[in-house]
Parts: structure tokens; sequence; C-alpha cells
């Protein structure tokens, strides 16, 4: 049995640095970790229904639900008294359960403006008893981009994961994207296909194949299975409350399963970012001591107002990604335009010769069908070509932002010939890379008329008429096919182009204000330093050094878990 890193001495050396972020959630962690309270996040896009889920699995409605994005800040729930606090700058404050929605809903918090970091509630649940942790986190893909931004940031504290998904589309490239990287950290994943009494049991079993198939290619594993349910019990039937009670009965089973590995390795992935930020700010703090005088004050002078220089020169590099775009929706809607002109006749011809093979009482669902079969074929191919030609138009554009990008600390700092290159995230541009969001959709109710009349009147039909019918109907359903599913490529791209350029701009930003906080704070306590003499100078270099060498000693031996 291996030891767990040593939260606890991390906690004491970051107070002792007076880096507090790390000391507090070292501490926090360790607490967490040793009272054997794992997280599992509920993620996936907005309104997938995790609020509501989560509800049905704790027999409550403390959780706000809508038909909007509601979920604004990602709550802890676990096991206790029913109470709930809410997490500021200055530390928790108490508040009553009732009045949650004012702290975790957009509409009575929107985009966060409350500046609530964290929010944790106690629930006297018996799913809750053994540890585990449920967390409500906002959607994925929302329109509110703070609130993707809150699930995105929560991703290290996760401990396993319940992806959340739907049926159309049963999973969108945002979601792959993010159980993905979840997956790189993480090893339970449950993976739930909600508002299942919502469709038809052949969609269902289309939606999990598809999900299915997506996971396996782009994590490397299939889902042991997934979970078809309805978090609403008066809409469940035979099928759904079966899973409802086997998704339950594995929640129950988690803590004592899989809990002791959970908190092994949540321990290690704290254990080692924190201990990776604190040597950073630690690091950052002797650059600003042992740089010459005028280095550090030309990099106060630069840093003074770090946001709006790394605003301005993202606003520089911003329309590279931005025309880009705009030529590639230009390129994409022209490329489905000629595919279409030159698609639609031969795909004609191809289920003529199909019917026409057939037999003479072929059913109008059997021309339907064939009609379905032939759009698959003739669109599988242009979309794989498709996807193959904007990923090679995309990676070069994004490789020049990212070159660009990666060079801003200098930019910024242009009198700083060594700036440390600017720390973006790897995935922060593989979008387009990812496994398609896409998905072929059949529409087979759009062309069987709902009216009883219509029924009627197709059993008296002459066999002639009824074939020719038939036949007609397959081929507008052919070609209602081909533009449908081809405008849903067309989307799907310029989407994932879109989400690309986003990803990246954020992950800019979100990095130029880590280096700038940690190297702006670096340099007041540089200054403050210098003002003292170069004997405080010497002093502040050695304590930072005696740190770095105590952080080392409480680190675990190369090769060895934590």
């Amino acid at each position: 049995m291996t030891r767990r890193p040593p939260l606890d001495d991390l906690a004491a050396l970051a107070g002792e640095a007076a880096v507090p972020t790390v000391s507090t959630e070292a501490r926090e962690l360790a607490d967490r970790l040793g009272e054997g309270r794992f997280y599992v996040a509920c993620v996936g896009q907005f309104k997938r229904g995790k609020s509501t889920l989560i509800n049905a699995l704790l027999g409550t409605s403390i959780l706000p639900t809508g038909v909007v994005p509601v979920t604004a800040v990602p709550t802890v729930l676990r096991h206790g008294r029913l109470a709930a606090r809410v997490r500021f700058a200055g530390g928790w404050r108490e508040v009553d359960p009732g009045d949650l929605a004012d702290y975790v809903s957009e509409e009575r918090n929107p985009g966060n403006r409350l500046g609530v970091m964290g929010v944790e509630v106690g629930m006297p649940s018996p799913l809750l008893d053994g540890g585990l942790c449920l967390v409500d986190t906002p959607g994925l893909g929302s329109a509110i981009e703070p609130n993707t931004a809150a699930t995105r940031e929560f991703l290290p504290h996760i401990d396993a994961a319940v992806a959340v998904l739907g049926a159309d589309p049963p999973i969108s490239g945002e979601e792959l994207a993010f159980l993905a990287q979840a997956a790189e950290r993480v090893e339970t994943l449950i993976v739930v296909l909600n508002k299942a009494d919502r469709i038809p049991a052949t969609e269902r079993r289309e939606a999990a194949a598809f999900t299915t198939r997506m996971l396996a290619e782009r994590l490397g594993r299939a889902p042991a299975r997934i979970f078809e349910v309805s978090a609403l019990a008066g809409r469940r039937d035979e099928l759904t409350e079966r899973e409802w009670r086997e998704l339950v009965s594995t929640l129950e089973r988690l803590p004592a399963s899989a809990g002791p590995t959970i908190l092994g390795a949540a321990a290690r992935r704290g254990f080692e970012r924190l201990a990776g930020r604190l040597a950073w700010e630690l690091g950052e703090r002797r650059r600003a001591l042992v740089d010459p005088l005028e280095v550090s004050e030309r990099r106060v002078h630069a840093l003074g107002d770090l946001r709006a220089a790394a605003e301005r020169a993202l606003a520089d590099l911003a329309p590279l990604l931005a025309a880009e775009e705009q030529r590639m929706a230009r390129w994409i809607g022209a490329a489905r335009e000629a595919f279409l002109a030159q698609a639609t006749p031969g795909a004609d011809e191809r289920l003529r010769e199909r019917l026409a093979a057939g037999r003479p009482d072929t059913t109008r669902e059997a021309a339907l069908a064939a009609a379905g079969d032939v759009a698959r074929a003739v669109l599988e191919p242009w979309l794989a070509e498709m996807e193959r030609r904007s990923e090679e138009r995309y990676a070069e554009v994004t490789r020049r932002f990212r070159e660009l990008a990666g060079t801003l600390p200098a930019r910024l700092v242009e009198s700083v010939p060594d700036a440390a290159p600017l720390p973006l995230r790897e995935d922060a541009a593989d979008t387009l890379t990812a496994p398609r969001r896409f998905y072929f959709t059949a529409l087979m109710h759009y062309h069987y008329p709902a009216s009883p009349w219509w029924h009627l009147w197709r059993r008296v039909m002459p066999a002639g008429m009824r074939r020719r019918r038939d036949r007609k109907a397959a081929e507008a359903y052919l070609l209602h096919l081909l533009e449908v599913n081809s405008a849903r490529v067309e989307g799907d791209l310029n989407d994932r182009v879109t989400e690309s350029r986003r990803r990246l701009e954020a992950a800019v930003r979100a990095a130029v204000e880590d280096v700038g906080r940690a190297a702006a704070d670096a340099l007041a306590r540089a200054r403050l330093a210098r003002e003292a003499g170069q004997l405080a100078v010497a002093a502040d270099v050695e304590r930072i050094d005696r740190l770095l060498e105590r952080l080392q000693t409480i680190l675990p031996p190369a090769g060895q878990a934590a």
C-alpha cells in the first residue's frame, strides 16, 4: 500500500511561503480526503437535466431547475445535516438552504456577479453516507460563457464523473473534449443518457451506440454501459425504471468498490498540481529578486496594466482567427452547395435502381429505409473528406496563432529578453481534431403523415398508385435527408471553428492573468526587499531557496507513486 502524499506538509510550507491559495486548498483537500469524501461531478451540455438528476438521486428539490440555463456555480452536495454555505474571497458564509438559488442560479446570480467561489450543501441522504459527494456543474456550451468557464475551472477538483448526456445530439463536441480531459485525470466515468422517456427506443439505441463509439475513439476506452434513464419518476417506463435503479445501485456501491482508489488518485493529482503551483510562485519571486534593478523596474511598469495590455495584444491576434473563421464558413458553405449539386442526381439514380430491384410489394417503410441508406452512403464520404480538409486549413492558422500567443509575455515586456513562454493549455486548440459532434439524423417522422384519414386512404388506394406515391415519398425523403444532414455537417464544422477560436483566446487570457498576477506580486515583494537593502534581498533569496529545497524533500521520489 503506497503512502499518500503529505498534503498537510505542503499546506504548512505554502503558508510559511505566504502563498495562501495553495495553503488553503492543500489543507482543505487533506481534510476532505481524510474524511473519505470524493467528488463525483455531473457534467454535460447545458439543459441535459443535471440538476434535476441530482435532485432525483437525493430525493430532494434543493437545486434550482428551469427551462433556461440555470446553474452558474459548481455546487457540492455532501452528507450531513441540512445546511448550506457559500465561499467568497473572504471565506465561507452560512446561508439558508432555501436561498441557494440566490447564489448558484444564473437568473439570480448572472455571470456569477456575486463572486461566489464555491457552494457546499449538507444533505442527510443515504447515497452520500459513504463519502460520495455529488457536484452539480454549469452546463458546457452555454451562451453564458462564464458558466462554461466555471465548469472547466472545476475540472482539477473532479475525482469521478457522471456524464449526463442526451439524444439530440447524443454527445456534443465540447462534452467529448471535456470528458477526454477528465478521463486523463480520473478512472471512474459513468455515462447517463437522460430524458430517455422523450425519444423512441430506436433513437435511444442509435444515440447510445454513437456515444459509445465516440467515447471509445476519443478516450481509448468505451464506457462499461450507458444508463438510459429519466430523472422524472412519473415519466419512467419499465426499461427506464430498471435502468434508474441500476444507476442508483452503481453510485451506492462506488465508495466501497472504488473509493480507496479514487481517494488515492485524488491525493496524488492534488499534491502534484499544488506543489507545482507553489514551486512556480517561488520561482517567480526569486527571479524578481535576482534580476537587475532596471529590469525589475521595467517589468513593474509593463505589468502595471497587464490585463489591458493582454487584451490589446489579443485584439491584435484575434482577427487572425476571426478572419479565418469567416473564410472557412464561406468555403464550407460553398462546398456544401457543390456537394448537393453533384451528389443529388447520382443519389436519386441509386435510389431508383434500388427500388426497381426490390419486390413489387415493397412497403413504404422499406422505401424510406432505402432512401436513408443511400443518403448515409453519399454523406459519410463527403463528411470525412470535409473534416480532413477543414482540419488541414485550420491547423495552419491555429499553429500561427499559438506561436504568436506563446510570445505574449515578451511582447508585453519587450525589454526582457528571457521572458518565459506563455503556459497555454495543450488542449486549447484541438477542437477540430476531436471527433465530430455531427451524427446522421433520420427524420423518419417527417415523412409519416399523422392524419388518420391519410392512413385510411392508403388502405383503399390502388396498388400501383400506392407504389408510385411511396417511391415519390422516398425520393423526397432522400433529398430532405441530404439537405438537412449536409446543413448539419456545415453547422458542425462552423461551430467547431468558432469553439476553437473562443477556447484559444480564453486560454491566452487565463495564462496571461496567471503570469501577470504572480509576476506582479513577486515584483512588489522584490521592490520592498530592495528598499530595505541588499542584505534584505539576499536574505529573501536564501529563504526562497530553503523553501524550494524543503519542497523537494516532501516530493515523492521519481517513479514512485505518491
